[in-house]
């Protein structure tokens, strides 16, 4: 039984839309379940996926590869295509397969003892399937399926392939151009080791090389069964999520202890792309599926939700844990002579699903190469960053802050009262217009009374606070644009807020406000959840109501270790907590 391939239909209006999905790994349910409980519900996750689908108005679906699991030399192979051909059956779209290692067979290496690719494995999915390789045009945009998996291999169809991408980019040039892979051609740099989960070279380069010349817009790949997205000069490379497992090394990302089955079973990391194609480029709707299947819905937010284009989170948070962290890890038996080096893109997924645009940063972040070009990827995708810095800025944080320039929003100096002169002076003369500047005083934390302050914190009070008079002294002339006011989490949002944007438009400046989430006292962890979304929602309503103010949340993942622990919007295993969720629906309008 072979799934239709129809010609893709047109989108009305001017947003094309297509859905992405990845490594269902689709086999009998009984099939090692007794290693992975997880398997026996691999089937009914991917027949809720195409439901899902179905209730997507796109012009099609493209299936990034290992359709099944049981490789082309097992006894099930051809079952399992069949239990996968009766799921895809049922989709309304067109769908358009890429051929994954599980369906024809592993890259060639030496070092691991999977079965490679061999051309005897094509004919079954091609039956299937369809050609391994191919293009087609839809909605004046031009995309191509690649075959990852027969690269470096020598095959004749190999050899095949290549003349052929190489002509087939070449016609489509000066046409926005999407490339669909199994193997990303890299997980973090593109000099990295060949390991399991890249292309090796020297196809790798010349695939990258390819993307280059001819300015593909984005290469959508899958395999690693884990969100990350890179970036190759004018390309944007995104990795999907599986429809049907996690691959439990890359639990090694959290710091935490991994979910059931060693990380393999954690549901709210599985789900799909949708991704919506304009005349000014294209944007990637994540999609979490949460292991759902027909009869148990999980899906926090509404379908219709995720796809409507006309709303953004009104405010933005402060990323105190790192965002472009780095693990260093191995994979045993697959991997077995090496270590892979894989950047945590899973906060940068949650903050595109919200569709937090806003980030505060410690300013040292970005004074890296890899941090300033991290910056530049993520800015290209519509996230504004704001730095902060502490102290008198010495010559070098000037230097470091216009380079940066035009990619940071606002730099927001954090200092003693009693240096504000000197915090303006070295400032003067400097060549910031691009930048907003920002100034915010370090508090002491605690009662007033108290002998000894351990803790600090940024921002002016809404209440009569002398610092506030003594900078408008001292920066008479408004070479700051922004206030930065601090609302402590025993205080009410919206009126602060008010006050604060009041406080500022007194003397001609913006307000910033920096909200506080709920905590307790330095050694007693805040777990309310409930409480914790409600002050999200205060804060979105009152920004809402106060447009002219930038509002930021002082957090975004659960601090459970240090001072003050207390929840976030995600948790350490960078999933969603109800706050994110509540935080979409109120800046969605759908409360």
């Amino acid at each position: 039984m072979k799934v239709a391939s129809h010609s893709p239909v047109a989108h009305d209006g001017a947003t094309f839309r297509f859905v992405v999905i990845a490594d269902s790994h689709i086999r009998p349910p009984e099939q090692e379940s007794d290693a992975y409980p997880s398997n026996a519900w691999l089937v009914q996750r991917n027949e809720f996926i195409v439901d899902l689908c179905n209730r997507i108005d796109a012009s099609f679906v493209v299936h990034l590869g290992d359709i099944v699991h049981p490789l082309p030399v097992e006894e099930t192979h051809v079952e399992a295509i069949d239990l996968a051909t009766g799921i895809y059956a049922r989709l309304r779209h067109p769908i358009y397969f890429v051929p994954g290692n599980h369906d024809v067979g592993d890259k060639p290496d030496a070092l691991v003892a999977v079965p490679a690719v061999a051309e005897e494995n094509y004919a079954v999915f091609e039956e299937a399937w369809g050609p391994s390789f191919r293009s087609f045009d839809a909605g004046g945009f031009h995309f191509v399926i690649v075959d990852t998996q027969v690269l470096n291999s020598g095959l004749g169809r190999e050899a095949r392939q290549r003349r052929w991408l190489e002509a087939d980019l070449a016609e489509a040039s000066g046409r926005p151009t999407f490339l669909f892979t199994h193997y990303p051609p890299f997980v973090r740099d593109r000099n990295e080791n060949e390991h399991y989960d890249n292309i090796g070279e020297p196809a790798r380069s010349w695939l990258l090389d390819l993307l280059e010349r001819h300015k593909v817009e984005a290469v959508f790949s899958g395999h690693v069964h884990t969100f990350l997205y890179n970036r190759h000069k004018t390309t944007d490379l995104y990795v999907a999520p599986s429809t049907g497992f996690v691959r439990p090394d890359y639990a090694e990302v959290a710091a935490v202890r991994p979910p059931a089955e060693n990380g393999r079973d954690d549901p709210p990391k599985l789900g799909i792309f949708v991704v919506d194609v304009t005349a000014d480029g294209h944007t990637v709707r994540p999609l979490r599926s949460y292991g759902s299947v027909p009869s148990d819905e999980r899906l926090p937010v509404p379908v219709e939700t995720v796809l409507d284009p006309e709303w953004e989170s009104p405010i933005g948070v402060t990323l105190r844990h790192g965002w472009m962290t780095v693990a260093d890890f191995p994979t045993a038996g697959l991997d077995e002579f090496t270590r892979k080096r894989i950047r945590n893109d899973a906060p940068i997924l949650a903050l595109w699903e919200a569709r937090i645009r806003d980030v505060r940063v410690p300013l040292e972040d970005l004074t890296t190469p890899d941090g300033a070009e991290r910056m530049r990827d993520l800015t290209s995708r519509g996230t504004q960053f704001s730095v902060f810095s502490a102290g008198v800025p010495d010559q070098r944080a000037v230097d470091a802050v216009r380079s940066l320039a035009p990619d940071i929003r606002r730099w927001e100096i954090i200092a003693p009262p009693d240096r504000f002169d000197a915090v303006l002076a070295s400032v003067e003369g400097a060549d910031l217009d691009a930048i907003r500047l920002a100034i915010a005083p370090i508090v002491p934390v605690g009662a007033s009374d108290a002998v000894v302050h351990h803790f600090v914190a940024p921002g002016f009070s809404v209440r009569d606070d002398p610092m506030l008079d003594r900078w408008r002294r001292i920066d008479a002339s408004g070479r700051f644009d922004e206030l930065v006011f601090r609302i402590p989490w025993t205080e009410p949002i919206g009126s602060g807020l008010a006050e604060a944007d009041e406080l500022a438009a007194a003397s001609g400046r913006r307000a910033v406000a920096v909200v506080e989430l709920p905590r307790r006292s330095e050694s007693a962890a805040f777990d309310d959840d409930e409480a914790v979304a409600d002050r999200v929602v205060e804060a979105a309503s009152a920004a809402l109501l106060e447009p002219g103010a930038a509002v930021f949340l002082d957090g975004y993942m659960d601090h459970d270790r240090g001072y003050y622990p207390r929840h976030g919007l995600i948790d350490r295993s960078f999933n969603p907590r109800i706050a994110l969720y509540r935080l979409t629906r109120i800046s969605s309008g759908r409360r």
